[in-house]
């Protein structure tokens, strides 16, 4: 399926289309037949089959009862998915992270609490990726996204007028609640397992922690996230 986007159930295959992507083929069980012929944008034929069918078609079973494959958009550069202008603002970085469903979440996360783009690095896994994109129930389609090259793009961030902190498990680093964040705010997290590699962290101007108690020692990566922005955006008044 090189350059096509699989979409699971109808709030994926709506949120496509909101998105503009063109979608190549449609397949819907019969109970789902009156919504599909009704959608807004849609230009291709609708394929009424049965559960296993579909399941058959997609190679495996879960697609509650619509599945769609659509014409994969263009990726953006850096340059385009960063918010214009000079007002604050706030991307999430992700160099380093591994696993699909954490960033599918992290996606859904970002989305809610204000993010303006996410930034990820030049290897890992693909928003637009069957289970990336059901995990963020369809963020990846909307909000910005581009990779960077390596840490130089990192820091040139700084030429952009963003400040880059790394969150990290430090106990000499800035505690979150104390921590005053600059407007335009690149916030960086690591690894699922071993956090931000020395060439990343090295491109952070700042470091910041958040204090846990009751003996634990990390968070999953996506909460970790939607803690630090929905704090730094009260911080900022607005992310």
């Amino acid at each position: 399926m090189d350059g096509l986007v699989a979409l699971e159930g109808a709030l994926l295959v709506e949120r496509a289309l909101a998105a503009r992507l063109e979608l190549e083929a449609l397949y819907c069980v019969p109970a789902r037949r009156s919504w599909a012929e009704s959608l807004a944008g849609l230009e291709t034929g609708v394929t009424v089959a049965s559960e296993a069918e579909i399941s058959r078609i997609a190679g495996y079973g879960f697609h509650r009862g619509a599945y769609a494959l659509a014409r994969r958009p263009a990726e953006s550069t850096l340059a385009e998915a960063l918010p214009k202008g000079t007002g604050a603002a706030t991307v999430l970085v992700l160099p380093e992270l591994g696993d699909p469903e954490n960033l599918g979440a992290a996606f859904r996360n970002a989305a809610a609490l204000g993010c303006s783009a996410i930034l990820l690095g030049p290897a890992g896994p693909d928003p637009l990726c069957r289970r990336a994109l059901r995990v963020s129930m369809g963020s990846s389609l909307r909000l910005p996204w581009a990779r960077m090259k390596g840490p130089e793009d990192l820091v040139g961030l700084g030429k952009r007028g963003f400040g880059a902190a790394a969150c990290v498990l430090d106990p000499d680093a800035v505690d979150l609640r104390s921590w005053r964040r600059p407007p335009r705010l690149a916030l960086v997290l690591g690894n699922e397992a071993f956090g931000l590699s020395g060439p990343w962290l090295d491109a952070c101007p700042d470091r910041i922690t958040l204090p846990m108690q009751g003996g634990a020692d990390s968070l999953n990566l996506a909460t970790a996230a939607a803690l630090f922005l929905y704090s730094l955006a009260a911080n900022a008044g607005g992310p």
